[in-house]
């Protein structure tokens, strides 16, 4: 059987990509800071404002788990006003980035033993306005909530395209996507059109983008690609900079590197 991890996976868009992943034949884990809200899956501990938590996780996932199929870094936070996380990281940039390079840092050796094994980030399309300050990479002199979500989000797709430029050849992919403006819990602080025209989706259409780009055949040997909901579409500019790339993955290594032990 093969088996996905779903970080959020209990509430929102990560609850339905767990019940899409569920009703496809995968055996789903729920990555979740609270298991008692996970409905569906197994669900297990995993606060990614902690990165001995990350650590632990990935230690369960490595004893337990014989293969990692899908891999969905989907959890984020709307940071509001400044705050950190437990290792002093700012809190967008320590949960929607470093947290999830962290895990599949742990992981990686798992999913390459896993013939096809696939990544899927999901981003935002607010990672166009994204910019890596980084002079100031913990937002300590200029924070602003919404620049530090975008921000955040940039780093996502600047690390999954150096990070499938990192995994070619061995089989597993890493792809980021935009899931549309999704009525959850992320956006309780921000007032409708603020951010988005338009309606908002419900989070099952919200999965709809992750479950795509786990599942479907057709994307079997594709990586290192951008999708804005169901269509592969171009990347902010910024995101497409290999030297910014290759940058964000050697601070993220150093940053990481005391939470390895």
């Amino acid at each position: 059987m093969k088996i996905a991890i779903v970080t959020g996976g209990a509430g929102g868009i990560g609850q339905e990509t767990v019940r899409g992943l569920a009703k496809a034949g995968l055996r789903v884990v729920a990555a979740c800071r609270d298991v008692k809200k996970a409905t569906v899956g197994e669900a297990w501990t995993l606060d990614l404002a902690r990165l001995s938590s990350v650590r632990t996780f990935a230690a369960r996932a490595l004893a337990e788990l014989p293969r990692v199929d899908v891999l969905i870094c989907n959890a984020a936070v709307w940071p509001g006003p400044r705050r950190k996380t437990a290792d002093g990281f700012e809190l967008a940039f320590g949960v929607n980035h470093l947290a999830h390079f962290f895990l599949v840092e742990l992981l990686r050796e798992r999913l390459v033993a896993t013939p096809a094994a696939r990544i899927v980030v999901v981003s935002s399309g607010l990672h166009a306005r994204g910019v890596m300050r980084w002079d100031d990479l913990q937002l300590e002199r200029r924070y602003d909530g919404a620049a530090a979500y975008a921000r955040s989000k940039l780093a996502n797709v600047l690390w999954t395209l150096a990070l499938a430029r990192r995994l070619a050849g061995t089989g597993v992919t890493a792809n980021a996507c935009h899931p549309g403006v999704v009525a959850t819990g992320l956006l309780r602080h921000q007032p409708p059109g603020k951010w988005d025209k338009g309606p908002r989706l419900s989070p099952a259409d919200g999965a709809r983008p992750s479950l795509h780009l786990a599942l479907s055949p057709a994307l079997a040997a594709v990586t290192g690609r951008y999708f804005h909901r169901m269509d592969e579409k171009p990347p902010a500019p910024a995101a497409l900079d290999r030297t910014a790339q290759d940058r964000l993955w050697s601070l993220s290594e150093q940053l990481i590197a005391p939470h390895r032990r």
